[in-house]
Formats: structure tokens, sequence, C-alpha cells
């Protein structure tokens, strides 16, 4: 039907007012329906936009589909049968187990929240919501048990009963031009809502083709769904009513208000007690480093119940420690600590509630090296870091002396001695009492050592070919005496031990890019590998290594290979056959070395420009200067060594576990290459990024969704306004308390599907929808990237009047979350397998193009594992394996996901615009944001609170890490003004969007807001 007039409005006019682009191009056209009721007039309070978006928000929970608001309605206006039919009639009827109504009696799936949220109930949460409304509402009622004879083949005419949700807010024309007045917004082109497979077309298409690449579909089997009802336990509300004992029975539908199906009140007992499923959802990030592959190490780890999260999300973030202030004038190359950070995110909970739900790990460095905050100092590794700022230590300080020492790019090593006027050193001091600025800049430099003790580390061969002296127990023994002998002279001394094999060059330069004092490498001298020259700045620019000749072999190939690596680095050979000698020669040498006793290790971003380093203590009293510059820099297909190879993330939920690789390298595609400097990039590139968790049931309707989008709006009004009123101190304070993340991407790829429940089948997730949206900052010439993962944890299944046909009929739906995919994301699977031809995995096995692609290549691997381990889906590929991408159908449910070549099961996209140079933190938050579509927060704290990083701050900002702002005042004033600025446009960009594209999100105000600027802010567009 043509859409009504309301007041002079249409609802597609609203809609194409609003440009709801990112949900309302993939709900069925029914979403236009029209409403009749009398619009109404709203009255937010304080500035635009926030008095708007408050007025919006009031205005969408007066439509029908925004089911919170139905049921507050129906609770004040007091009529039981009202209530009885929005309960019976507006909300489906879930399945309390994934292919039965096993412990319908109790059994509760999302709560209250989700059956609002979604318009889904179990059994039991029918009744459970009817006997609140009636409470709520003053009607004295209980849930009971109703006795009842349902039969298997009644059943399913109660799940077959689709329901219309319109979206009609009650709204007129003349709201919509005050809101446009008071926007000081006119003549805004507005863009059409376009409804993307409006028809299923393009999803029916894709189901058939899919369909016929399937083998052997005649004997494909449909799962079964047992309809069987339990008579015994039929949840069931008794309620008081115009002085009767009455009953509501919310399951068959041919039953009247107030009567029991079986019309027996002698058939009633008590209820039992509700219980959740209480499944349990865990998260947990891990990291691998370049030198010992196999062991994994936890980051950071979460856990919540299933209930808690639907409707929620989980941010993964990595804090830098920068106050505002310190991130304008940072270049966020020099970033160097990161915090790992879960923390949950509700647009319905209050700080302390969140607070209470998120996790934080300790930090790290891109080196891998753990920073323990649990006790009263700081631990990096072994060494504990004096905490305390001493000023009349300071005091005593008459001298320093200082060398910069540039490792492998970008890390800096500063070794710093203060002397007394004896000339004495002076331990002691903490990072706090030192100002370290380079190139004029104040650096974030983190102290690792701050008392005179040598780090040393020792590498010895375990190849076979090693004499039994240094092999197995007597290697242990021996390096533990070289332990005991050092620490008799240095006793903090740390000492770090790598097994090797014999390539003995490539361990060598993983060595030299550590920030030790000393490298002991004990081997026979078998090399399994060739210098290359290409390395020997890096080799010069470690720590000098004690080559050890185990066998005190004079045979040329292994003398060659010692002198060369004693060369290489400024080291020497020794040799090893008599032990207690060579521990003697290695004490003596380690005391000739000069240590200094304050070590402090930063990144900068200059590679081209000499260096100075200005080191000075006690505000300025005494200074001193060191120069530096780099000659070489890495390669990014060399090495990695120490520094993070790989991030992981594991998701389990029950007992399924769900594994990504959340940057670098693969420890199963990749395991036959060693990680390679371009996966560090890739790990450091996604800790300037962040990422977000949505949980979900069905999906929320659409009006519950836009009330998220309108609700993250307003939660940035108490810093919003206070920057439009030009009161930036304000702003600044509370910014730094932290702030949600948007959620608008979600919105369209976590709808519910179209034509989920009709009159002959029923299509439902019988686990929760888990997505992750993940963020990559692209530096150094590399595209920023955003990737879209769908779980496979949905388990979506139907049933249907023609169990045969329940397959492919949920193939078809979940196809709908593909054609999803294909429309936001330049990249999915749908476009990476258009116009290609399709071969399942089980004919793949029977051909022999395969069998060339598994054995050769830099892909072999990934054909392999991807074709040859089965895990009882089908899968199916490009027949020319011209892309890696292929599509993953269950065998028993026809439930699909679109992989791409990544492992992920969703979409990517790269924005346009490209960082040539390391910019401010800020400008690239800025960046970021507006290229992408997405509005976040330049501070880049997402959903984390502010007591909970107390500690953190105390001691990685204070201690840890040094960053001196003073003599900056102007520059810091500069960046706050411009910092204020940016601030107000990202105000004005979370509703500006792109027009006409889906991944602007929900933006609801791109036909109100434009021009140069807000209001009142002095700031140019």
């Amino acid at each position: 039907m043509k859409p009504q007039k309301d007041n002079g409005t249409t609802r597609r006019e609203f809609i194409e007012q609003m440009s709801l682009l990112g949900m309302a191009s993939l709900l069925p056209l029914s979403f236009f329906s029209c409403s009749t009721e009398t619009s109404m007039d709203y009255q937010g309070i304080g500035l635009a936009p926030y008095k708007i978006w408050e007025e919006m928000l009031m205005a969408i929970q007066t439509s029908p589909d925004y089911l919170e608001g139905r049921m507050n309605s129906l609770i004040k206006e007091g009529n039981p049968e009202a209530m009885f039919n929005f309960v019976r009639d507006e909300i489906y009827l879930l399945p309390s187990a994934p292919n039965s109504l096993k412990g319908m009696k109790n059994t509760m799936k999302f709560g209250i929240n989700g059956v609002l949220r979604y318009g889904f109930a179990t059994p039991r949460e029918k009744a459970e919501l009817l006997n609140n409304m009636f409470n709520d509402s003053g009607i004295s009622s209980k849930l009971v048990f109703e006795r009842t004879n349902i039969q298997a083949e009644e059943v399913p005419a109660f799940f077959y009963r689709p329901i219309e949700r319109n979206f009609t807010p009650k709204i007129s024309k003349k709201i919509l031009k005050r809101w446009a007045d008071e926007m000081e917004q006119e003549n805004t082109v507005i863009e059409p809502v376009k409804n993307i497979d409006k028809d299923l077309e393009q999803s029916n298409a894709l189901a058939k083709q899919l369909w016929q690449s399937l083998p052997d579909t005649d004997q494909i089997s449909s799962q079964s769904f047992d309809f069987r009802w339990d008579n015994y336990n039929t949840p069931t509300v008794e309620f008081a009513h115009e002085d009767k004992t009455m009953y509501a029975h919310l399951f068959d539908p041919k039953i009247k208000f107030g009567e029991l199906k079986n019309d027996n009140g002698s058939r009633i007992t008590q209820a039992d007690k509700a219980i959740y499923i209480n499944e349990k959802i865990s998260v947990s990030l891990s990291f691998r480093d370049g030198i010992n592959l196999r062991d994994e190490k936890e980051l950071v780890s979460g856990e919540w119940f299933a209930h808690e999260l639907a409707g929620n999300q989980i941010i993964i973030n990595f804090l830098h420690g920068l106050t505002i202030e310190e991130q304008a004038f940072t270049n966020i190359g020099n970033l160097r600590v990161f915090t790992p950070v879960l923390s949950f995110q509700s647009f319905d909970m209050d700080v302390k509630e969140m607070e209470e739900k998120s996790f934080m790990g300790n930090p790290i460095t891109l080196e891998g090296n753990r920073i323990d905050v649990s006790g009263e100092t700081a631990k990096i590794g072994e060494y504990q870091i004096t905490d305390n700022e001493n000023k009349t230590l300071q005091k005593s300080v008459q001298e320093i002396k200082a060398k910069a020492v540039p490792n492998t790019y970008p890390l800096v090593k500063l070794e710093v001695t203060p002397l007394d006027d004896q000339g004495g050193f002076i331990e002691g001091l903490s990072a706090a009492d030192f100002y370290i600025i380079d190139n004029d800049l104040p650096i974030p430099a983190m102290m690792e050592r701050n008392e005179r003790a040598p780090r040393i580390l020792v590498l010895y061969d375990v190849s076979l070919s090693m004499p039994s002296e240094y092999y197995g127990e007597n290697m242990k023994r021996f390096v533990s005496d070289l332990e005991k002998s050092i620490k008799e002279n240095y006793k903090d001394a740390a000492i770090t031990k790598w097994e090797t094999d014999s390539s003995l060059y490539s361990w060598l330069l993983k060595a030299s890019q550590t920030n030790n004092d000393l490298i002991i490498f004990a081997t026979d001298g078998d090399n399994g590998d060739k210098f290359n020259e290409d390395n020997s700045n890096f080799y010069q620019s470690g720590p000098p290594a004690l080559v050890l000749n185990v066998k005190n072999s004079e045979e040329r190939h292994r003398t060659e290979s010692f002198t060369k690596m004693a060369e290489a680095t400024n080291g020497a050979v020794f040799n090893a056959q008599d032990q207690n000698l060579v521990i003697e020669s290695i004490v003596e040498f380690i005391e000739s070395i000069e240590i200094a006793p304050y070590i402090f290790t930063y990144y900068v971003t200059d590679k081209a420009a000499s260096h100075t380093v200005k080191i000075s203590i006690d505000e300025n009293r005494v200074e001193t200067r060191s120069n530096y510059k780099f000659i070489s820099f890495p390669r990014n297909n060399m090495d990695l060594g120490q520094r993070i190879a790989g991030l992981y993330l594991k998701i389990k939920v029950g007992r399924n576990e769900v594994n990504r690789v959340y940057a670098g390298w693969d420890p199963h595609i990749d395991k036959y290459r060693n990680p390679s400097f371009n996966d560090f990039l890739d790990v450091k590139f996604h800790l300037f990024g962040s990422a977000i968790l949505s949980f979900e049931g069905e999906g929320p309707t659409f009006s519950a969704a836009i009330s998220d989008a309108l609700k993250y709006r307003l939660s940035t009004r108490e810093w919003g306004e206070a920057i439009i009123k030009e009161d930036y101190n304000k702003a600044k304070e509370i910014l730094q308390q932290g702030s949600f993340a948007n959620t608008d991407p979600f919105f369209a790829l976590m709808a519910p599907l179209n034509n989920q429940v009709t009159e002959d089948a029923y299509t439902f997730s019988s686990g929760i929808r888990i997505a992750i949206l993940k963020n990559k900052v692209g530096l150094d010439g590399q595209k920023s990237e955003t990737n879209f993962d769908y779980l496979p944890t949905s388990n979506y299944s139907t049933f249907s009047k023609n169990e045969q046909e329940s397959f492919k009929i949920n193939l078809n739906k979940t196809v709908q979350l593909a054609i999803r995919e294909k429309e936001i994301y330049e990249q999915s699977t749908f476009t990476l397998l258009k116009d290609k031809n399709s071969i399942e995995r089980s004919k793949i096995l029977k051909e022999d193009w395969f069998t060339e692609l598994y054995r050769e290549g830099e892909d072999a691997n990934f054909w392999y594992e991807t074709i040859y381990r089965g895990d009882g889906n089908f899968r199916i590929f490009d027949t020319s394996a011209q892309t890696k991408a292929y599509w993953q159908i269950n065998s028993k449910t026809g439930e699909l996901y679109g992989i791409l070549p990544n492992g992920t099961g969703g979409g990517s996209k790269s924005t346009e615009e490209q960082l040539q140079e390391l910019n401010k933190v800020i400008d690239l938050y800025m960046a970021l944001f507006t290229g992408m579509g997405v509005a976040i927060t330049p501070i880049g704290i997402v959903a984390t609170y502010g007591k909970t990083l107390v500690k953190l701050y105390a001691i990685v900002t204070e201690v840890l890490i040094i960053m001196d702002a003073s003599g900056l005042d102007e520059k810091v004033d500069a960046a706050l003004k411009e910092l204020a600025c940016n601030i107000n446009k990202e105000i004005m960009f979370m509703s500006l969007g792109k027009a006409g594209e889906i991944m602007g999100g929900v933006d609801l105000l791109i036909s109100l807001m434009g021009g140069d600027g807000l209001p009142g802010t002095g700031c140019s567009g």
C-alpha cells in the first residue's frame, strides 16, 4: 500500500530525513507502515544537538515495535486483557532448547530485557513477563504450572505465527521542522532510502547457487525438532480480576483470555524457580613472541553469563596511558607500552556496574615484555622499579653522563649515570626524577633498570652434535654455575636463556635486536645458515657476543663461524672445553663492561634526521645531551626477533571454543614459516586500534536499535555541551573518565533475519550471536582497515511444515547475512567468489588439481589445513583457486557462513586515506574516524573507567613512563584548542556520516546538521 499521510509527512519521509540507511535498508517494506495516532510534542533539555537527540529518543520510544515502551504503556493503562494479548500475540515463542522444548517449564534464555529487545521468549519467559506486568500494574498474580493435554501435532501452530513489527513513532512534520530550525539547518539535500535486497532476490539467487553446488542433495536430511510439550508443567499466570481467579494461557491462540487450556483449576501446581541457561562466555587475549613461538601467553581474560552479555558489548582496547595534553604533542609512533582491557559496555548500566564486569591485564611492551603492576611497585620481568620521587636525592646529583644507543629502529636505549660531587654513582632515583626530551619533544621513555646490574642473554645450542658436557642436564648445570658466578658480583643481574638450533646467525641476529648488555652463545659451530651482509648494522647496534667454542675446535668451518659472529658484534671467542675456566673469563669480561645504573628505552618516529637527546634532573639544574642516528631499518620480510609476533583471541561459549588470529602470525596456517617484521607491524597497527564484540539474541527490533544509537550519542552530552560552551577544562576532565564506543555498524549486521517466522517455517538462533568489529590503524603508507567477523556461535536452525525443506530454508535465511556483508564491505566472501565456478570439498578431494596447490607455494599449508581437516561442514571453493575465500555450510542445519581468506566470517573495508607520516595521536584518530564514517573518541579510551585506572596510571604513567610537559605550555594550550575544535567536529561527524553509504551508520541528523561547525564554538569546518 502507499504510505499514508500523518500531519503532512509520511513514514518514509521521516526515514529519509533521518537517513537511517544502516538498518532501514535491510528491513522489509512493512517497516514503512503508517501510524494514524496523534503526534506528540517532545521537550528535551540542554543544547542542540543533545536536546534534539533526547527528543528523538522520546519519539522513537512511542513506536509499537519499541516493546519496552509498549509494555510500560500497557502497565499504565492497567487492562489485563490488553497485557495478555501483547504477551501472547506480539512476542514470538522461542524454543527452550536447540531442537526441542526440553526445560520449557523454567528455562530463561536472555531474561525479560532480552524478551523486550528481541520480541522472542521461551515459554517460561512469556509467563514471567506477563506476571511482572500484572504485578507492576497492581493486579495480584503469580506464576503457576498448568497441566495440559497438548499433543505434539498441535505445537507447531504455536510457532508459525508471523508478527508485523512496524516502526511508526508518533511524530509530525511540524516536529521535524522545529528540529531543523533549532539545529539552524536549512535546505539540506535528503538522500532517498533504498531497501537492499527488499524482495530477497539476491539472497534467494545465492542460496540456489550454493544448493546446486552441494553433493548428493537428495540425501541431505534436515535436523528434526521434537515438538513434545511438557503437559505437567505449562507456565501460566494466575491472577485476580473482577473478583475472580483467572488464568492466562499464553500458547494456544484459541484459548480465550482468563481461561485454562483444559479449563480445570484443580490441575494447577506451584511453579518452580526460573533458571537461566547460565551458559558462560569467556573472552581471552594472548600473544606469542618471535623467540618462543610455542609459548602462548595470556594478556587479559574475562568471563560473563550469556544473559548478561545479550544486547551489550565487550570492548577490546589497548590503553596507552597518555593524558589528553600529552596526546596533543605525542607522535603515535612513540607509543610502545599498552595495557589490554576488556571493557563491558551497556547503554543501560551505570559506570559502577560496568566497571565490575570489566577486566584489565598488565601492561606489555611491543617486545612482549610484561609489566607486573599487581604489587606495590612495578616489575619488568624480574626487575623491581623504585616508585618514589626523591627530591632530596635529586639535589645530590652534580653531573649526568648519558649515552643514547640506537637499537633496531625504532627502539632507542639510553644509558644514564648520575654522579655526586665525589664522582660516585647515585642509585635510588625514580623515573619521575628524570626529564627526557628527544629533538625538543618529550618522549614516553620507560625505565627498565635503576641499579647497576647487567642484563645478560645466554644462548645455547641444543642440537644433537653438541658434546655431552654441553648437552641436556649438563648444559643446564653449566648455565646455572655461570649464573651463580655472575651474581656473586652482581646480585641483581638479570640472565635470560634461549635454546637454539644450528641456525647460528639467525639466532644471533635476534639476540642483537634486544637491549641486553651482553650475549653469551654456547655452540659447537655446526652452522645451518649463512651470514647476510644486509644485517651487518643490526649486529653492530646490539650488545657484544661472547662465542663459546664448546669443543675447542680448530676446524675451519667452525672457527670461521665463531670469528664472524664475534667480529659482527664487537665480541670475542672463548675456548670453552674447560667450563670452570670459561666461567672465570666471562665474569672478567663483564667486569670490563661499563654498565650504567639507569637504563631507559623508548621509540622514535623520525628515520632520517639526527637526534639529540636531552636528559635533565631537578628542574633542569643538571643536564646533559647525547646524539645518535639510525643507520639501518628492519625489512618487512626480516626475521622478527624479540617482538610480539601475533595476537590471539579465544572466545568460549559453553563447551564450544572459537579461536581467531587477532593480528600477525598464524600458528596454524603459517606454522612452516618464521614470523617476520611484517607480522609485528600488523600487531602494532592493531594495538593502535580497538575491537568491539557485539552479543545478541535474535536481533533487536528496529526501535530498540535506534534507541541504542541515540543513547550512544547522548552519552557524550556532558563533555560535548562543555565544548560547545567553551569550557574546555571541564570537557577534558570528563573525557579522561572514558567514553562509550559507537556500535552503529552492528545495527544492520546484527538485525533480525527478514521473514524469520512465516506461516510455514520458523528460523531461530539457538546459540548467542557474536560478531567482532576490529579497527586497524594504518601508518607508514599502509591503509587503515575495519574487519567484521561473524563468529560461528549463532547455531541457526529451522523447522517447517515440510521437514525435508528445513535445511534448504535455513540456508536461504542465513544467506541474508552474507548479502548484508556484501553491501556494507568492499571485500566480502560474496564479492571474492562472484562469477567464480564452485566446487565442494568432497569433490575437491577426488580432483588432481588440488595436489599441486597444497604441495607447493606459500599458500600450500592453507589449502591443506582448510580442505584436508574436515569438521562436518560443507565447504565450497572457487574452482580456479584464485581466491582463498569459501562458503561454509553446516551439514546438519544448512546454516551458512562466508569465510574470508584470513579465516574470519565477515567483510573488510579500507579507508582511502593513508597516513604517510606519523602524525600526532589526535590527528590520527580524527583521520581514522572521519575516513571510516565511525565516530570514536579522540582519547581512544572506550568504555574504561577511572577507578580501575588509578593504580595503572599511578604506577605506569608516573613511575615507568616519563612524560614531561615543562616548558611546553604554549604548545599544550594550542593543542588543547585544536583538540576542542576536533572534538567539536566529532559531535558533528557522529551525526553526518557519508550520505548514501551504509558504513556511515545510523546517523540520525544528516539532514539537520552541516555547514562550518557547531554554534558558538569558533571552530571552522
